[in-house]
């Protein structure tokens, strides 16, 4: 019973961010157990706590499903889409910085500290210790992760998962992203001038390229807002990143292609307008995409996520 009370005294801390005037709250949970937790976020650029919605109330990773800017206290902005996992420690003071009219919508999977601890400590012995257990701001996620922690989102939504399967999912996905994290590599140009404008200009472009996610743009396009040459983009794009500028817009937009998916028939007409509407050249071009980023074709995703 004790365990129970702590639980839905946590679950209510989780969900405290409503907007004034008796609105829908910012924050909502969908699903939480005696250490764990699954909500998502929802707040609009006009939101009056969009800038600002107070401290973390538990250790957690999100997966951001819209593109924002988020400042951590005393670190620098960085930028947040649906190519990253962001991590906070429980009490983290954080900004959040518009970047289109969409807002924040992101998804996120909580552990309470001494859980926290555990999973981090596997990865770092120091970390066990600490009272901030996790070390990073954000890392990279891989296609297979982003689908997983979808499907696992749409089961719970569904009641589809007892206490029991919706808390080990919880903490293999937060394992998983800071296993990800203590493997994202420290580029040596992290401390110069040149690395950070290296740095200012690969996050330029991945905003760029999140704005223009639907449209056909050439290199030479992008190169000539950014006020740089189509060559030295894509050579530092590609060394800072790991991939082309072609390859992560196709991960942006297949990834937002499961937003569409949770909605819409399964039929090939209707998938044949999510490909379009996302600058895929044809159904099938989006078909193989899809395969290729998540191991399943867009019909049998969305039998997972409707």
């Amino acid at each position: 019973m004790g365990e129970a009370k702590e639980a839905t005294s946590r679950a209510r801390a989780l969900q405290r961010h409503c907007s004034p005037g008796g609105h829908e709250p910012v924050d909502s949970v969908l699903a939480h157990g005696p250490r764990t937790a699954i909500g998502q976020f929802r707040c609009p650029t006009d939101h009056p706590s969009f800038r600002d919605t107070g401290p973390i109330s538990e250790c957690l990773v999100v997966f951001p499903r819209t593109s924002v800017w988020i400042r951590h206290e005393g670190s620098q902005p960085f930028l947040a889409d649906s190519t990253v996992a962001t991590i906070y420690n429980r009490g983290q003071l954080y900004e959040r910085f518009p970047l289109a009219d969409d807002g924040d919508r992101c998804d996120w999977f909580s552990v309470d500290d001494d859980l926290a601890r555990e999973i981090a400590g596997n990865l770092d012995p120091d970390a066990g210790d600490s009272c901030r257990p996790f070390r990073f701001e954000w890392t990279a996620t891989s296609p297979d992760l982003y689908y997983r922690q979808r499907a696992l989102l749409a089961r719970v939504r569904r009641g589809a998962l007892d206490v029991l399967a919706m808390e080990e999912g919880v903490m293999d996905i937060v394992a998983e992203v800071l296993a990800l994290a203590y493997r994202r590599p420290v580029t040596p140009i992290r401390r110069t001038v040149t690395g950070a404008r290296r740095r200012e200009l690969v996050a330029a472009t991945r905003v760029e390229l999140a704005r223009a996610l639907h449209a056909n743009e050439s290199v030479h396009d992008i190169a000539r807002r950014l006020e740089t040459s189509p060559f030295h983009l894509c050579r530092v794009f590609r060394e800072c990143t790991g991939q082309t500028m072609h390859e992560y817009r196709t991960q942006l937009r297949v990834r937002h292609s499961l937003e569409r998916l949770e909605v819409v028939g399964g039929d090939v007409a209707r998938l044949s307008a999510i490909a379009c509407d996302l600058g895929f050249a044809s159904h099938s071009h989006y078909v193989r995409a899809a395969r290729r980023h998540f191991g399943a074709t867009p019909s049998a995703m969305r039998g997972v996520l409707a």
